[in-house]
């Protein structure tokens, strides 16, 4: 992973700024939204790294009080992994304002780093963190962000079994002024896919395979399935690539 510039990417418009400071499978994934009204982030999945990649991109630790929400789309480790790190982060720097994450319902890995981060800190933490777990269809709303969740599918690698297993995983369009940006997290060709991306001002999709995978038992989008999505939106970009080892 020699050239880092290939896994990040930004977009932007009159109301919002768009900024993926990196992003691979297997590896991390974070998108800022950062409203031009008010200055204020909102956060699709934090992936590990995700505080160094905010302090890089960001170039100040201010962003610290300005995340107002934060959107788990699915409890992998390159989608959660910098969950931690980011709560100690505020926790050091005296974040004071409560922080709300919405997740999947059963989100078993973002509940317990949350709970986990909770529990240890609990004497010494200066902001509350709250987490919801939203159903398909469900809205979330802030004085700054507008969200609705859709269910992906996302084909869980973790079970033992011979049966096919999907991961509780979502999806989300986030409004932002008259600004649609919908996010597919990681899925496979589906429903949830196509409504989430369709009409939205700039779709964030997942692109990890260079071809089209025979599998049935299907875990990502390559990048012509990607594409295809994303000629639904008016916009769009492609994240999530398989990194370059060499």
């Amino acid at each position: 992973m020699k050239n880092l510039d290939e896994y990040k990417t930004t977009w932007e418009n009159d109301e919002v700024h768009v900024d993926v400071p990196f992003s691979a499978a297997g590896v991390g994934t974070t998108i800022v939204l950062t409203s031009k009204f008010t200055g204020k982030i909102m956060l699709l999945d934090v992936g590990d790294g995700a505080v160094r990649d905010l302090l890089i991109s960001l170039e100040s630790s201010e962003f610290i009080n300005e995340i107002d929400l934060i959107a788990i789309s699915h409890g992998h480790f390159d989608h959660v992994g910098g969950l931690y790190t980011l709560f100690g982060f505020m926790r050091m720097l005296g974040r004071e304002k409560p922080l709300n994450i919405i997740i999947p319902p059963n989100c078993k890995e973002a509940i317990e780093i949350i709970k986990g981060f909770r529990e240890l800190h609990q004497e010494t933490l200066p902001f509350k963190i709250w987490y919801h777990e939203i159903s398909p269809g469900s809205d979330f709303d802030t004085d700054f962000f507008k969200v609705k969740a859709y269910e992906v599918e996302h084909y869980s690698l973790e079970h033992a079994t011979e049966t096919e297993i999907l991961e509780p995983a979502h999806g989300y369009r986030v409004q932002i002024g008259g600004t649609v940006v919908a996010y597919t997290g990681d899925t496979r060709l589906c429903p949830g896919a196509e409504e989430i991306v369709t009409d939205a001002s700039l779709a964030v999709i997942e692109a990890t395979h260079l071809e089209t995978p025979k599998s049935t038992r299907r875990v990502h989008l390559s990048v012509e399935e990607a594409k295809t999505l994303g000629a639904l939106a008016k916009e769009f970009m492609l994240i999530h690539s398989i990194p370059k080892l060499k």
